[in-house]
């Protein structure tokens, strides 16, 4: 029997605390949106934020139900992040869009009232043992 899908819990929580880490391991917590697309989890994010340099140092990241001050309401689960190349109107960001409605409409409205909307990247995030899936 197989073990129960860690990320099957998340993708059902509106708030995901992510935890990337500093060159020194130290972790920094951050919450964020998060959507399920297939096996792996997605959420957006400036291009240029601190979470984006420390995946790009590091992809090991770690994901926990939070409230939205990222206060974690559960366990850890490893997983490891990438940056997609994935743009507005792709999979990640219909899901974003489907689970957020509202809200993520006005997180677009104020992104492009700063100018920001083309510096959004996606993040996807996967279970450490689907790496190369």
């Amino acid at each position: 029997m197989a073990a129960p899908d860690p990320f099957d819990a998340l993708a059902n929580e509106r708030y995901v605390r992510l935890s990337t880490f500093r060159k020194s391991g130290a972790p920094v917590p951050t919450p964020v949106w998060s959507a399920r697309v297939g096996e792996n989890l997605y959420a957006v994010t400036g291009r240029n934020t601190g979470k984006v340099k420390r995946i790009r140092n590091n992809p090991t990241v770690a994901l926990a139900p939070s409230d939205f001050r990222g206060r974690p309401k559960g366990r850890d689960v490893r997983a490891v992040a990438r940056l997609t190349d994935e743009r507005k109107g792709g999979a990640a960001d219909g899901a974003l869009r489907r689970k957020y409605g509202w809200q993520y409409r006005v997180f677009e409205f104020v992104e492009g009232l700063r100018g920001a909307a083309d510096e959004l990247v996606f993040l996807e995030f996967r279970r450490p043992d689907r790496e190369g899936e």
